[in-house]
């Protein structure tokens, strides 16, 4: 994340240093609850077993998964015929008209899916009996309970790259974000980051993918599965290993919550706290 480029300015040393200083505090704060849902694991017996039935018995078949990932195949090969036709896009571009038709229509389609078999948001995906602002909680603390274990995972990675001849790189949203972008642009990016993703993501892979590999799989396994293939799509070799176990934390998540709000608020904090960062970082 911190990872500097040749054409990004870093801020005022005294700016970096408050905003180094935020995130220390964030992962100091993380680190504690971490340490606490530990201890509390401990001293009070979670029904993994139960909570594994309720997940397998989400109302998917592999039939919906191939009409689902079909569609977003089918956008997806959309999105890249239409880059192709462009005349020399920039990468805002190609990045604006593959996100709109990956992700804003694949949201769009799910809920056209969902509507035409007859099924609604919380029979697939969420929790009736979990009240929205104990969702939003749990979601607070599970994403600050795994910041310290992605972040040092980062370090970790990072430094195993360098020593092989692998020099540290941004994402490539994130070298948009930090770029002479129109205003407009900038707010789609962060829309994009903090809401239209997460929501996407989080609904093909711990809303759809995940509970029918826990099906086949077991659960355990699946979510191994799923958090390695969420960190292969985003196609940055440093960032792999952080994803994954940032993914497992949601898979996780998700699992104890029965809510996909859950995951979906843990992933739009990840990176909405990030891009606030980096804005803080380098204006």
């Amino acid at each position: 994340m911190w990872a500097n480029s040749p054409s990004m300015e870093i801020a005022d040393p005294a700016v970096a240093g408050i905003v180094i200083s935020i995130y220390m505090v964030l992962l100091a704060a993380g680190t504690l609850i971490a340490i606490v849902l530990l201890m509390r694991s401990r001293n009070r017996e979670i029904p993994w077993q139960e909570l594994s039935a309720s997940l397998q018995a989400r109302p998917w078949s592999w039939q919906d998964a191939s009409i689902v990932l079909g569609c977003q195949i089918g956008l997806l090969a959309t999105a890249i015929l239409a880059s192709a036709l462009l005349e020399q896009p920039s990468k805002t571009v190609l990045l604006l008209v593959e996100t709109a038709l990956f992700d804003g229509a694949g949201l769009i389609l799910l809920y056209g899916y969902l509507r035409l078999t007859r099924r609604s948001w919380l029979a697939v995906f969420g929790n009736p009996s979990v009240e929205p602002l104990k969702q939003i909680r749990l979601a607070t603390l599970f994403y600050l309970a795994i910041l310290p274990v992605v972040f040092f995972s980062a370090l970790v990675s990072q430094g195993i790259l360098s020593l092989n001849g692998y020099p540290p790189s941004l994402q490539e949203i994130v070298l948009l974000l930090s770029g002479d972008n129109p205003l407009w642009m900038r707010f789609y990016l962060v829309f994009l980051a903090t809401f239209l993703a997460p929501t996407m993501e989080e609904c093909i892979f711990r809303g759809l993918v995940l509970p029918l590999l826990a099906r086949r799989l077991g659960t355990a396994p699946a979510i191994v599965t799923t958090s390695v293939l969420f960190a292969a799509i985003h196609f940055h070799m440093p960032s792999f290993i952080p994803l994954c176990i940032m993914a497992t934390g949601f898979s996780l998540a998700y699992l104890y919550s029965r809510s996909l709000w859950v995951p979906i608020v843990m992933h739009a904090l990840c990176n909405g706290v990030n891009i606030l960062l980096l804005y803080c970082l380098y204006p």
